[in-house]
């Protein structure tokens, strides 16, 4: 995490800390973090944010993945909208914003969405976003320049 470009915080975890010590033997280690300070750096980690951040792509869900799924003979899959919803909630949205920006009722976001999870076979909306990227109802649209 880097604040203001004026501080960021380093958390240690079991896989960065290497394995010796309490970790090694199978103890969970206490939490830890490295709090960096002006310097050099703290420059070549937000370099290293910006670099990152500037080949980052949008996550969008493909509007064609209902077709496609017909075409290929799989089983009826999201429509158009329940895509929509999906795009929106994998944005970050809360189910009232979704329904907000889509016109529509809370109760036919969260009915799209117990859809959706039925249909991808999960119990949790983390899940189900990992399903819709794993079985193509996502894609990533590089922009156009």
């Amino acid at each position: 995490m880097i604040a203001d470009r004026a501080v960021a915080l380093l958390p240690f975890t079991p896989r960065t800390a290497g394995t010796a010590g309490p970790a090694a033997l199978g103890e969970v280690p206490e939490p830890a973090a490295l709090v960096v300070h002006r310097g050099p750096l703290l420059s070549t980690l937000v370099n290293l944010f910006e670099d990152i951040w500037n080949e980052a792509l949008p996550a969008r869900v493909c509007a064609d993945a209902a077709r496609r799924r017909a075409v290929d003979g799989l089983p009826a899959g999201p429509d158009a909208l329940d895509l929509e919803v999906l795009s929106l909630l994998m944005g970050g949205l809360t189910d009232a914003s979704v329904a907000k920006q889509l016109g529509l009722g809370l109760r036919t976001v969260q009915r799209r969405v117990k859809r959706l999870m039925e249909l991808a076979g999960v119990t949790t909306r983390l899940q189900l976003g990992w399903h819709a990227a794993a079985h193509g109802w996502t894609t990533v649209r590089r922009p156009q320049g």
